[in-house]
């Protein structure tokens, strides 16, 4: 076994750990650190596909507007995580969602040309390519459950405890999300109404899971949050 192999079946014996795509973003071609302004749209509905983004600083929307003009937000991405890997695997070659910088950012970019020669040189970039589409499955299987089963309140702690778990920093009293989260964009993210989600809000704030300030929200017991995850009205 060469040790390419050998280094291959050890990334595979830990699967589950944290996608780290630094390989993939670490080669002498790739475009320096960009910085981005906070609501930069990065690409619409309907731009063509072709680039993948890993974000290095900052936070990113990923959403579809209805025709009447309603914004639905599908994906809040933070740093260490990438954008566009459905240019990987798709024929099509549109977008099918705006995504729009809600805080400033720094990102690299590669092609998808690119991104296949670096494949070929490093198959180890597949398994955090497949932890990635493997993390936003996961995801978008429980929002669309929650979208069946839940109320307001669940779906919103489902939000919270995903933000708490992929960006939360922790703190002597809880959690720190230090993403500002209004009740409008959770309102876009859960898909309910602004002031139905600003009842959840207080529910969660009275029984003392949540703590809001200044638009910044901090965990305070992520275990009672959780059970609100599991769909059952509580």
């Amino acid at each position: 076994m060469d040790k390419q192999q050998q280094s291959l079946t050890e990334r595979l014996n830990r699967v589950w750990d944290p996608a780290d795509f630094t390989s993939l973003f670490s080669s002498p071609k790739t475009p320096p650190v960009q910085f981005v302004k906070k609501k930069t749209i990065l690409f619409n509905t309907g731009d063509p596909l072709g680039r993948l983004y890993l974000l290095r600083e900052g936070y990113i929307k990923i959403y579809r507007l209805s025709e009447e003009g309603r914004e639905t937000t599908s994906y809040l991405l933070g740093p260490g995580q990438l954008l566009g890997i459905r240019t990987l695997l798709t024929k099509e070659d549109r977008t099918m969602h705006t995504a729009e910088a809600i805080t400033n950012l720094k990102v690299q970019t590669i092609s998808r040309k690119e991104c296949f020669e670096r494949i070929v040189n490093d198959p180890e970039i597949l398994i955090e390519l497949l932890q990635a589409f493997r993390d936003r499955l996961a995801l978008t299987e429980k929002k669309y459950e929650s979208f069946i089963y839940a109320s307001t309140t669940p779906r919103v702690a489902i939000f919270l405890s995903d933000c708490a778990e992929k960006f939360g920093i922790k703190k002597q009293n809880g959690i720190l999300i230090e993403l500002e989260l209004t009740h409008q964009r959770i309102a876009e993210f859960v898909g309910a109404f602004r002031e139905t989600v600003t009842l959840a809000i207080h529910r969660l704030e009275d029984e003392g899971i949540i703590h809001v300030q200044r638009r910044t929200v901090t965990v305070l017991n992520l275990e009672r949050l959780n059970n609100y995850t599991r769909f059952g009205e509580k």
